[in-house]
């Protein structure tokens, strides 16, 4: 009798952990992606930089090499990047891009997948899994 008392306590709980576990294992491997992709699209807008340095202020050509990037699963839009505010930095040195990077649930096709899922606590509308990397520009002499 105490066995099964105490499995009925217990197993919830475990149950809980276990989810609770593979959530945080899961918003990690978004964010690590988030990182990848911020890196790779400001690697990407500081090679055109040294190209062109008209990028800086031509949005449509920062979306055609922001609408490159792709992690299947994780970033399928060029929507997800964002450049913040003071996020090229020429004026001064170092130079650098700064690139955040966002996931964003439902975007893309086919669909980014909900997180978390599953939601009992109805957490997805305020969770918000943002990275952002910075990456210098180097003058190729």
């Amino acid at each position: 009798m105490e066995a099964v008392l105490s499995s009925c306590f217990f197993l919830p709980i475990i149950v809980f952990v276990i989810l609770g576990i593979l959530q945080v294992a899961h918003a990690y491997v978004i964010g690590v992606n988030m990182t990848e992709a911020s890196q790779l699209a400001a690697r990407a807008l500081s090679d055109e930089y040294l190209r062109d340095p008209s990028i800086i202020n031509n949005f449509e050509r920062q979306q055609l090499i922001l609408n490159r990037i792709r992690i299947p699963g994780m970033v399928t839009s060029a929507e997800q990047f964002q450049i913040p505010d003071g996020g090229w930095v020429i004026t001064s040195f170092p130079r650098s891009i700064t690139v955040s990077c966002t996931y964003m649930p439902g975007l893309g096709e086919p669909p980014l997948p909900r997180f978390p899922n599953p939601d009992p606590l109805g957490l997805a509308k305020r969770v918000c899994i943002r990275s952002s990397a910075t990456v210098p520009i180097f003058q190729s002499w």
